[in-house]
């Protein structure tokens, strides 16, 4: 044991099994899913502004419509939250930058927001929050999945197109092995933010 080579392979091995151990990705850090399976979504504490018809395969815990005020960038949109704008964060995505005060541009930003503009400007949606995840962030942002009147959800499709990751910065989240997925295709497939 006294070969550099061989310590350095039993190292390199011992690194490999710890990080495949602990889950953690080329996305970021750990993509975490709670045991037992994922938690039920919950209703945002927010009243409906919409008038939309509920589609019919929308998940427990899903509560709306709410009108779109505003769609902010590739992972944000604005609603009305009790007589207030508030801002919506899309779980389980990041988008690149495209609006951010004192960042720049990300490539592949003002495609991703492009694309959220398209599918939601002057729409209704129907949110849910998760529990892994909690309802709101450090910013006061409430934290949602987004659900197109059509049952559409909003943050697959644009990982699934390729304009964000997939990732729960750490906490686990309901969709993590789909979004996941569906980013590694778009990876794969060489779209959206991955042509860049």
């Amino acid at each position: 044991m006294n070969d550099p080579r061989s310590k350095c392979r039993l190292l390199f091995r011992a690194v490999v099994t710890v990080l495949s151990l602990t889950g953690c990705t080329a996305q970021g850090g750990p993509q975490v899913v709670p045991a037992g399976g994922p938690a039920p979504l919950q209703e945002v504490p927010c009243d409906a502004t919409g008038t939309a018809a509920r589609p019919p395969a929308l998940p427990a815990g899903t509560s709306g419509p709410y009108q779109v005020e505003k769609v902010v960038d590739g992972d944000t949109i604005r609603i009305s939250c009790n007589g207030t704008s508030t801002r919506v964060r899309l779980v389980g995505i990041n988008a690149p930058e495209s609006v951010k005060e004192n960042a720049p541009v990300e490539c592949g930003g003002p495609e991703a927001s492009a694309f959220l503009h398209a599918l939601l400007d002057g729409n209704q949606v129907f949110l849910a929050a998760d529990p892994g995840q909690g309802v709101r962030d450090q910013y006061d942002r409430l934290l949602a999945y987004v659900w197109t009147t059509d049952g559409a959800l909003v943050n697959r499709s644009i990982v699934e197109q390729g304009h964000a990751e997939a990732t729960g910065y750490g906490k686990s989240f309901a969709y993590s092995k789909d979004f996941t997925t569906a980013a590694d295709e778009a990876r794969k497939n060489g779209v959206g933010r991955w042509a860049c």
